[in-house]
């Protein structure tokens, strides 16, 4: 190689890498730890997150910020544990926001979008927000230039797979008018991959930053008529096999569109699986628990990213990462500098990522169950190092709690599954105690009391409506129906 051509080549490089780089989020919903073939499933089939494994780095021990929908998703947007911007559950036990919230994410709080809008990304959120459904909250006033998605939960409006004809019809939103309603669920995941594909290809000559909310694996289990009982693991499984094959599609657009270089991929869940569905929901593989608890299994998910030429491929990190992480690690990349007039959760996991030797900057991880009160703690468990210590606990099958006092202590490094505690009388537990106790001190030292965003409420004047007179044009179907052919869409069944 002529030594022209090789400068040549290593200025293409060097401009490459240095060049800000585009970030997509892939976020499944209700995902659990061993829900993944990547994670030892037996029957599930996911290639193309798979793929995303095989191409990058894939971690043990990832952890959601929460149980649940809404807090997980507001830590994960500001770098901040749900309990410091009042959206870690209307009470100790958690909450999300109902579909007609008063309140939403606050707006005095700074999401990733906003940030690095200002420095010139182009912004999108595709599919589930979840974090308010009046306008104010919505993502076009978060920080993203455009949205497409449903602003909460597929259970939390009526369509042709709930059994809610007398509730709210689940609308679908574009920026922030509705656009269809009731949604037609069977379709969606289709156009989601679509509208992602979209734009990556409107701004392959911009730097971006995409947030995909996958709907799936939430109950219900809707799915196309591609996917329908194809899977062996029942409805569960089609639903998983549909989102993957959707981000295959997204992955592809990035590399036709030459963007794939410069991209780093995120892949997690908002939180555990919803061990109560029973075989409609996932499983924690090896991980005692699940959604709606504070157990491995309820918090600990599958974490993947993604960045050829950056990140080494086929790598496995054992070191501990938070969802919160991803804000900022997304603004460090970027050179945009972190908020400095509050308190940042989330660590830059640059060194994990980039370098096989690189450690976690975390030393605890505080986990919520919801809002404290004068009754009964919010943070019901502390992982420092390779403890875990639990205050309170509940099963996922039964809303009993259990107060413990002394707490219970696990090793998590030889019983990720919880199931052996260690004896309080140990110099083991007393060491580890120790350090969680103090650390529990600074933690709680650093809270500053905020408005409950879940405790204002709802208002039925807030639900998102297409046609408040819509009974006139179709008096047989619920109000709100500007879609009245999508109560009779195609729906699988067994």
């Amino acid at each position: 190689m002529s030594a022209c051509l090789l400068l040549s080549v290593l200025a293409i490089l060097t401009s490459s890498f240095a060049a800000d780089p585009n970030f997509v989020i892939l976020f499944a919903d209700d995902l659990g730890y061993g829900d993944l073939s990547v994670m030892g499933h037996p029957t599930i089939t996911t290639p193309n997150i798979d793929k995303i494994a095989e191409e990058g780095i894939r971690f043990t021990q990832w952890y959601s910020a929460f149980h649940v929908c809404s807090p997980s998703r507001a830590a994960m947007l500001t770098g901040r544990l749900p309990v410091r911007s009042g959206c870690a559950g209307i009470k100790p036990t958690g909450g999300v926001f109902q579909e007609t919230a008063v309140g939403g994410l606050p707006l005095n709080e700074t999401t990733f979008a906003e940030l690095l809008k200002k420095d010139g990304y182009a912004t999108a959120a595709v599919g589930k927000w979840h974090l308010g459904q009046r306008e104010m909250f919505l993502p076009t006033n978060r920080g993203f230039d455009e949205y497409f998605g449903i602003p909460y939960s597929d259970d939390m409006g009526a369509s042709a797979w709930t059994s809610m004809r007398d509730g709210v019809p689940l609308p679908l939103l574009h920026n922030t008018t509705i656009i269809e309603q009731p949604t037609n669920l069977g379709t969606l995941t289709q156009r989601y991959a679509d509208y992602c594909a979209d734009f990556i290809q409107r701004n392959k000559d911009n730097k971006f930053v995409l947030y995909m909310a996958f709907n799936h694996v939430h109950t219900p289990n809707f799915v196309s008529k591609k996917f329908c009982n194809t899977s062996a693991r029942g409805r569960f499984g089609d639903t998983d096999s549909e989102m993957d094959d959707a981000i295959g599609q997204i992955m592809a657009a990035l590399k036709e569109n030459g963007v794939d270089n410069n991209t780093l991929v995120f892949f997690t869940s908002d939180n555990g699986p919803t061990l109560f569905q029973g075989v409609h929901g996932g499983s924690a593989g090896l991980l005692f628990g699940g959604k709606t608890t504070t157990w491995e299994g309820g918090v600990r998910e599958p974490g993947l990213a993604r960045w050829p030429g950056r990140i080494d491929a086929g790598r496995v990190s054992r070191e501990v990462v938070a969802t919160y992480d991803i804000f900022p690690t997304m603004l460090k990349l970027a050179g945009v500098e972190l908020p400095s007039d509050r308190v940042i959760d989330g660590r830059d996991m640059s060194p994990v990522l980039f370098n096989a030797d690189g450690k976690s900057a975390h030393n605890c991880l505080f986990i919520y169950k919801g809002t404290p009160d004068t009754e009964l703690v919010g943070l019901w468990a502390i992982r420092c190092g390779p403890y875990k210590a639990h205050y309170v606990t509940n099963r996922a099958h039964n809303r009993t709690i259990v107060k413990h006092d002394p707490p219970l202590l696990f090793q998590l490094e030889r019983d990720a599954s919880e199931q052996y505690s260690i004896a309080p009388n140990s110099d083991e537990y007393k060491e580890a105690m120790t350090q969680i106790t103090s650390a529990k001190e600074d933690h709680e030292n650093s809270l500053k009391p905020v408005p409950n965003q879940m405790a204002m409420g709802t208002k039925e004047e807030y639900k998102l409506c297409c046609d408040l007179n819509s009974k006139k044009k179709y008096p047989d179907f619920p109000e709100c129906t500007c879609n009245p052919d999508n109560w009779h869409a195609w729906t699988c069944d067994a």
